[in-house]
């Protein structure tokens, strides 16, 4: 779920790959002259972590903790989850399953996406 703060509609488009739920793809678009490229957030490491994604002076995206130019969006990462698969079967004949993980799933997380700066 996306929550736009701008209500200029000046962010970018984005939306969730349909094959990899863990990824957010980022429209391109323009910040203070600047063309914002394109970019896909594979956040499929950051499970179960709050994350924030930040535009720098030069136009580029960053997750590092500092200073940046602004906060463009942030999220809860949803925690890994577990399904159970079939694993064969043992000596006896019996099915085996195991546990395996999956990756988190964006569909349901709200994703906060903050205004842009005025422009002058």
């Amino acid at each position: 779920m996306f929550k736009y703060l701008d209500k200029n509609g000046r962010n970018a488009v984005f939306s969730i790959d349909e094959e990899n739920t863990a990824v957010l793809h980022v429209g391109g678009f323009e910040f203070e002259g600047k063309k914002i490229p394109v970019k896909d957030f594979d956040f499929t490491n950051n499970a179960g972590e709050m994350v924030r994604v930040y535009l720098d002076a030069d136009g580029s995206y960053s997750m590092a903790h500092g200073t940046h130019e602004w906060l463009l969006f942030m999220l809860q990462v949803p925690s890994y989850t577990y399904e159970t698969v079939p694993d064969g079967v043992d000596e006896k004949g019996v099915e085996k399953t195991k546990a395996v993980e999956v990756a988190p799933n964006l569909a349901n997380t709200e994703i906060t996406i903050f205004s842009l700066p005025e422009e002058e």
